[in-house]
């Protein structure tokens, strides 16, 4: 069982709420709209806050629901962590856009919000601190984002699931170096 939601949450990773919102909306390609990156800050700069909320939200919910299904499935924490690594591994490297997704980002937000909120607590305020330091928000909101292992760890005292946690880190990190 477990597998196929693994399979699963990569398929619906495919949602990919940039292009959706970018076609329906405003009748635009986001892949060809300023960097071309389907995310939600690409889609900010092309379509607006209201294109960078609505993008925010549905790459949010489209993990929320997956995590959400795992979790009505009786699967545990660790392997709501392999859910929400094969949703992000969908959105990061979508098979029917040829491997050219998002940065995780968003749907990284969602997933951990849903499965762990005393991590996404952490990260908040990890952001709060350090956005005054740095001045960019995409410095700040990496620093947070790499300090959830961390957090995972002392919440839940899980390795595996720190471990897996640290791999989708390090996967928005390298795509953020893209």
């Amino acid at each position: 069982m477990a597998i196929y939601t693994y399979l699963l949450a990569y398929i619906f990773g495919h949602i990919l709420t940039a292009h959706i919102v970018g076609r329906v909306f405003f009748r635009k390609n986001i892949f060809a709209e300023g960097s071309g990156n389907p995310g939600a800050r690409n889609a900010g700069r092309s379509f607006g806050k209201k294109g960078f909320l609505f993008v925010l939200i549905g790459d949010m919910l489209k993990a929320i629901l997956i995590c959400w299904l795992a979790d009505s499935l009786k699967m545990n924490f660790f392997q709501q962590t392999i859910v929400l690594l094969f949703v992000i591994l969908g959105h990061m490297y979508p098979i029917l856009y040829r491997f050219k997704g998002g940065k995780g980002v968003a749907s990284f937000l969602g997933g951990i919000l849903y499965i762990s909120p005393l991590t996404a607590l952490g990260m908040v305020i990890t952001f709060l601190i350090s956005y005054p330091f740095t001045k960019s928000f995409t410095k700040a909101g990496l620093f947070a984002i790499g300090l959830t292992p961390i957090f995972t760890f002392f919440i839940y005292h899980n390795l595996y699931a720190s471990i897996i946690i640290f791999f989708i880190i390090i996967l928005i990190i390298l795509k953020h170096k893209e």
